[in-house]
């Protein structure tokens, strides 16, 4: 009798998975394979889904293809690698909760003042330039502390006539009317 006979083979190790669960009702968590997953973190209730063969999304750029075709004509090291990927695009993203979800909230005020802190960083770091001396002449034989030791009148020449007289009274440095003449 050759019709009880037969030899299938499927298209992919997930897909070997999928048709040994349906049809002959092996867990997963006795099947070479599913092993494998498991330890990869792929969840029992998502090889569970994905046994009906679900469109998925997936990729740095996200297509969304069916599991079955996606994985075909991959061996078990390929097939396992893209399960993961596939199971890790689709998991939702986790929710803090507790002093997790306090800490993140944290964070994020606290960022939300890192260009404030730039700002007044930078203001706190502002050198102003050095102003020049007012009184304009004063490099080109001015009569101010810079000529100092030239022979002009911030030498000492010019330092004895401020200093008082033996006689008590002070020598005018410069012409006009005074009390002392």
């Amino acid at each position: 009798n050759t019709g009880d006979n037969g030899v299938h083979a499927s298209a992919s190790p997930f897909e070997a998975l999928s048709e040994r669960v349906n049809w002959l009702g092996y867990r997963i968590d006795r099947d070479p394979f599913g092993k494998v997953l498991l330890k990869a973190h792929v969840t029992v209730g998502t090889i569970r889904d994905w046994c009906k063969d679900p469109q998925v999304t997936f990729g740095p750029v996200p297509m969304t293809k069916s599991l079955f075709d996606t994985l075909e004509d991959t061996d078990s090291d390929w097939c396992a690698a893209l399960c993961t990927m596939i199971a890790g695009a689709s998991a939702p993203a986790k929710k803090a909760t507790g002093e997790e979800a306090e800490l993140e909230k944290l964070k994020a005020q606290v960022e939300a003042y890192r260009e404030l802190e730039k700002a007044t960083m930078l203001i706190q770091s502002f050198v102003p330039p050095v102003a020049p001396k007012k009184g304009g002449g004063k490099a080109a034989g001015g009569k101010g502390k810079a000529d100092a030791g030239k022979g002009g009148k911030g030498s000492a020449e010019a330092k004895s006539e401020d200093a008082p007289k033996k006689d008590g009274k002070k020598k005018r440095a410069r012409g006009g009317k005074g009390k002392d003449d």
